[in-house]
């Protein structure tokens, strides 16, 4: 079986390279470079399918690297992976196209995680790329095929046709405009409020439509004028708690997945939340990249059941 492949950037040589032996346990092909210019050599020589960049580096920093790679090399997902960066640098990072911002120490089952979703990414734009074209539906489908098949080396091949190029430099703004219109709509609900302002900022760099409400009653009469796809609840908060807004949402509008995220919960309220109706639990501080996980799971859950839009 062709594995995935990984270029892993950093100048912390014991650190990348641990991590490389660790993701070939785990099957996934890897290299190692300890500077921006080698990786950008290496990249000549053999272009990976996801590189692990850090952003701190002697030399071409890590933000340069990325968007010489952006350029030169679109296709490459790239995974910003720091342990000194920024909201500031985040912003960048995704503005110049990173497909994900991860902060040091990750854990190495959520940072693979994160290379198979940027390799499916991917596999997906090319297929999506490749079918526009009648006489290039075959090799859409193969490449599908063979990615899902665990043989991402060969559809590689496929996907690196220089037509799929040229047609993703003119499929990309309509592709935007797509996704833009079909983005999940999240209410947060939360009383911290540059905590949940922090939050929003950071799920509408991941593409998803967020708002925020600072109280319950808030939360309720936001409601009445547009339901969103999910709604993340805090517990605890002056006025209206979050169970029974939970309780009235749930009743009023069932439509909507509800994520309870508190910091100051209980076994008991974990269980009465989801006997509410609750689509998940979770309990501060929160893992910025889990939580978009679990905020994905309940927007295709609650679209899966409803619909996009509401009846």
């Amino acid at each position: 079986m062709h594995k995935i492949n990984v270029l892993l950037v950093d100048d912390e040589e014991a650190y990348v390279r641990t991590m490389a032996e660790r993701m070939e346990m785990r099957d996934v092909g890897s290299r190692v470079a300890l500077s921006g210019e080698e990786a950008l050599q290496m990249v000549k020589e053999d272009e990976p399918d996801v590189m692990v960049l850090d952003l701190r580096m002697p030399g071409i920093d890590g933000m340069a690297v990325l968007e010489r790679m952006k350029k030169e090399h679109p296709e490459v997902q790239v995974i910003i992976l720091t342990g000194h960066g920024s909201d500031k640098e985040e912003k960048e990072a995704r503005r110049l196209g990173a497909f994900e911002y991860l902060q040091k120490p990750a854990d190495t089952t959520q940072l693979l995680s994160t290379i198979r979703s940027a390799w499916s990414k991917s596999v997906k734009a090319a297929v999506d790329f490749l079918k526009d074209s009648k006489d290039e539906f075959g090799k859409s489908m193969s490449a599908a095929a063979l990615a899902e098949g665990g043989a991402p080396e060969a559809a590689r091949e496929i996907m690196q046709d220089p037509r799929r190029r040229r047609a993703q430099e003119t499929a990309e703004p309509e592709a935007d405009k797509e996704r833009s219109v079909d983005a999940l709509k999240v209410l947060l609900v939360d009383d911290e409020e540059d905590l949940v302002r922090t939050m929003a900022e950071r799920m509408e760099m991941r593409d998803l439509a967020s708002d925020v409400a600072l109280d319950g009653h808030q939360a309720l009469k936001m409601l009445e004028e547009d339901t969103p796809d999910v709604m993340i609840l805090d517990l605890r908060m002056p006025g209206l708690d979050g169970m029974e807004v939970l309780k009235r949402v749930k009743k009023a509008y069932p439509q909507i997945e509800v994520i309870i995220m508190t910091g100051h919960g209980t076994d008991i309220d974990e269980e009465e939340a989801h006997r509410l109706g609750a689509f998940d639990y979770l309990r501060k501080p929160v893992d910025m990249s889990h939580l978009m996980d679990v905020v994905r799971q309940a927007g295709h859950a609650r679209r899966e059941s409803h619909g996009s839009d509401d009846e």
